[in-house]
């Protein structure tokens, strides 16, 4: 297994408030893992909180396992509709609304307090297409960002 030089950059304060931190021993997915990694991190005077236990492992492999990924995060919704015809805005954000489950948390994504996965750029980016637009197809702002999602 390779191991993710992924540290370096890493500090607790990035972890959300509900991860769950890992501290289970001799797990053979630890050096790859984000819960492991968030565990390494915690600071000194942190003495509780979300955790996964150690029945989560059978036969080497963890329920819980999430794979330490960066990711190149975006948010911010402007940029995307500079170009539309107004008969094809309204029906793109209640799209994009929908899709990202509904009005408040698509302002959170729309004002940067949740970033979006490639994943959910590209479902974004495929409405756009399907209406025609194929140009400055861009969000507002991008980060390079570790996935807790």
């Amino acid at each position: 297994m390779n191991k993710v030089k992924a540290d370096v950059d890493f500090s607790f304060d990035i972890v959300p408030a509900s991860w769950p931190v890992c501290f289970v021993p001799g797990c053979p997915m630890a050096e790859t893992c984000l819960s492991h990694l968030a565990g390494l991190h915690i600071p000194g005077g942190r003495t509780w909180g979300p955790a996964i236990y150690p029945t989560a492992l059978h036969d080497g492999q963890c329920g819980q396992y999430k794979k330490i990924r960066k990711i190149h995060a975006a948010w911010g919704f402007d940029t995307l509709f500079v170009d539309v015809k107004q008969r094809d805005a309204s029906p793109l954000r209640s799209a994009i609304k929908d899709y990202l489950g509904g009005n408040g948390t698509y302002y959170r994504y729309h004002n940067g307090e949740r970033l979006l996965t490639p994943e959910q750029q590209d479902h974004i980016l495929g409405l756009f297409r399907q209406r025609g637009y194929t140009d400055n197809l861009r969000f507002d702002g991008y980060r390079d960002v570790y996935d807790f999602s």
